[in-house]
């Protein structure tokens, strides 16, 4: 499945457009948590319902903690992002910016489950938060600046607060390596 016509320019723009609103340079790293607050959507640990539901928040949490990352729960129009907090804050980051991509591309609410107890979910709107949410983390100008400052995936990494393979594959998808060498190539030849 693709996406339409024009999305990842979009999405560029979100992480362009948030980053000033954040006060942030358009290459800064961008934390998700900040963003939720400022977008004003509440978050919640997965490991706060454990007074409430303590059998299921262990199995999420250690049992089978790769079942459950996060999710947007809805009252009318209200959200609030529950996500697992047993897992490294890199993939946190992750998840929290993908949830914020479906309440910034305006996605509405859908049942989680079909009648059959099911996971379903809109394959159109998965596909542009998975988009979506690794261009907030890295935004177009980041992947230049990681190309342009020689940093090592580990340095960005730290940097950015985000797994190697997310860094590696915007790098890859912003052409950021093959953008960078052409401008050296010209700067070399003048």
């Amino acid at each position: 499945m693709s996406l339409r016509r024009g999305f990842k320019t979009e999405a560029n723009e979100h992480a362009r457009e948030l980053r000033a609103e954040l006060g942030l340079a358009p290459h800064a790293p961008l934390s998700p948590w900040a963003l939720a607050c400022h977008l004003g959507i509440p978050l919640m640990r997965l490991s706060e319902l454990a007074s409430i539901e303590p059998v299921a928040v262990r199995y999420l949490t250690r049992s089978a903690p790769d079942v459950f990352s996060a999710a947007t729960l809805f009252a009318g129009y209200r959200r609030l992002i529950v996500y697992n907090d047993a897992h490294h804050p890199r993939r946190q980051a992750a998840d929290l910016t993908h949830e914020i991509s479906h309440g910034l591309l305006g996605h509405p609410p859908a049942p989680i489950l079909d009648q059959f107890g099911c996971r379903q979910f809109n394959r159109i709107h998965e596909e542009e938060a998975n988009w979506l949410g690794p261009a907030l983390l890295i935004s177009e100008e980041a992947a230049l600046y990681i190309v342009e400052q020689r940093l090592t995936v580990d340095a960005a990494v730290s940097i950015y607060a985000v797994s190697r393979d997310l860094i590696t594959m915007r790098i890859g998808v912003t052409g950021a390596q093959r953008r960078v060498q052409r401008r050296w190539v010209r700067a070399d030849s003048c």
